[in-house]
């Protein structure tokens, strides 16, 4: 029997997975609202970014932790665009969600499941 390679995935990570999911839904849904406007691409490109996202975290991929952090950023810097600007009553819970993603993303047993395991530095040979 072949040993099992599959990185461990922490409960914290499926979650995290599946509020990126969720998060898809919703950019998508203010996306579609806001068709017409700038701010429709930018919802549009965050839930693309985010649907990468979540199957890299899905999938225990390096780049799937960076990808959420990204998300998160870019959600943050788009409600704050819309705080100073039209400030829309969904601009609250869009930061709030935001923080606490970006809370939960920073959690050590979060961020010990996307580290490389220490070993020889690659470099030219």
């Amino acid at each position: 029997m072949a040993p099992n390679t599959r990185p461990h995935r922490p409960w914290a990570v499926t979650v995290i997975s599946w509020l990126l999911l969720i998060e898809v839904a919703a950019l998508l849904l203010l996306a579609f609202l806001s068709l017409g406007r700038p701010i429709g691409l930018v919802f549009f490109a965050l839930a693309v970014l985010a649907l990468v996202a979540a199957f890299g975290f899905a999938r225990v991929r390096r780049g799937g932790w960076v990808n959420a952090v990204l998300v998160q950023g870019g959600d943050l810097l788009a409600a704050l665009w819309l705080y100073f600007g039209p400030r829309p009553m969904f601009v609250y819970p869009m930061m709030l969600v935001g923080i606490l993603m970006v809370l939960y993303l920073h959690q050590a047993d979060v961020q010990s499941a996307f580290r490389l395991a220490p070993g020889p530095e690659q470099g030219p040979p």
